[in-house]
């Protein structure tokens, strides 16, 4: 065995608490490669957990990552918060190509897990990013919940 091998597959699904974690509004980091293999990450908020083993993702219809995991469906995602660093990866599936409730053009994307990896290290406390509404713009909150809502909706049948 190398010493990049390891002894036992990690697990697929995610615990609880990330479950718990991912129930709307925290800032994931997705990684995607485009057709020709390049990769490329973009910042989402927009990231549900559907279930231990499915995420739901509001994809920018408009930009490059919903073309990208059209080509190549394999995805990696980075889950950043208090005390949570993990590493997540899995294919993605269009569920619906244009969501009701975003204020933009997006496409609903299911990813089914494969991987789950804790990247946090003991003795480390990790600080995750945050974001909130500037003054005037407090009505973004329910967007978002109802955006929420479609993501954690059943799903169609594929």
């Amino acid at each position: 065995m190398t010493t990049h091998e390891s002894k036992s597959a990690p697990p697929a699904e995610m615990p609880k608490h990330l479950v718990q974690f991912l129930l709307g509004g925290q800032t994931c980091v997705v990684a995607t490669c485009d057709a020709h293999h390049r990769p490329m990450t973009t910042l989402m908020t927009w990231v549900v957990a559907r279930d231990p083993r499915t995420l739901s993702i509001a994809v920018d219809t408009r930009g490059r990552s919903l073309a990208n995991l059209k080509a190549n469906p394999h995805v990696a995602i980075e889950v950043l918060g208090d005390d949570l660093c993990w590493g997540l990866r899995g294919t993605a599936v269009v569920e619906k190509e244009s969501m009701t409730h975003a204020p933009f053009p997006c496409a609903l994307v299911a990813v089914h897990l494969e991987e789950c990896r804790d990247h946090g290290a003991q003795g480390v406390k990790f600080f995750g990013p945050r974001y909130h509404f500037e003054p005037g713009k407090e009505h973004r909150s329910q967007t978002e919940q109802q955006v929420f809502a479609e993501l954690k909706g059943t799903a169609p049948t594929v």
